[in-house]
């Protein structure tokens, strides 16, 4: 919910699973599907991250200064994801958004608070918001209801 959990090292798979607010910093890499299903809060990875990082992301921001594996924030729905290395693939839903100053800010100031060396330049990832259809039927569904 808060605080600040601090891994000198590498982390498994899962890392900050449904996290809803603080930090969860790491100075190495993480495993597959880092960040499943968060809520808030900010993962920041000095190394590499795993397939499916971000899967699920409702809230918060990701910073992984490395590579990451496939899948990068498939069927996320809102949140950030900061890249500083290469990505094998993005996950359904999630595109290339443009670095505002606001951004800059942030990633200066959350590398700065850690001590973590920013890679070069960041990209940026977000829900491109094609799965929001919420309010749309199935249509099996509107010949039930209409």
């Amino acid at each position: 919910m808060s605080g600040v959990v601090l891994i000198d090292k590498n982390a498994g798979s899962l890392t900050g699973a449904a996290l809803r607010g603080g930090d969860v910093v790491v100075s190495g890499d993480v495993g597959a599907r880092s960040g499943i299903d968060q809520k808030g809060g900010t993962i920041l990875v000095g190394g590499n991250a795993g397939m499916m990082t971000g899967f699920m992301l409702q809230r918060g921001r990701q910073i992984i200064c490395g590579n990451v594996g496939g899948g990068l924030g498939d069927s996320m729905y809102d949140g950030a994801i900061y890249v500083g290395g290469k990505i094998t693939s993005l996950g359904v839903d999630c595109v290339e958004a443009e670095l505002t100053p606001t951004d800059d800010e942030f990633l200066a100031r959350k590398l700065g608070i850690y001590g973590i060396e920013p890679p070069g330049a960041f990209r940026k990832f977000v829900c491109g918001r094609k799965l929001w259809n919420y309010d749309n039927l199935e249509p099996a569904e509107r010949k039930l209801v209409l």
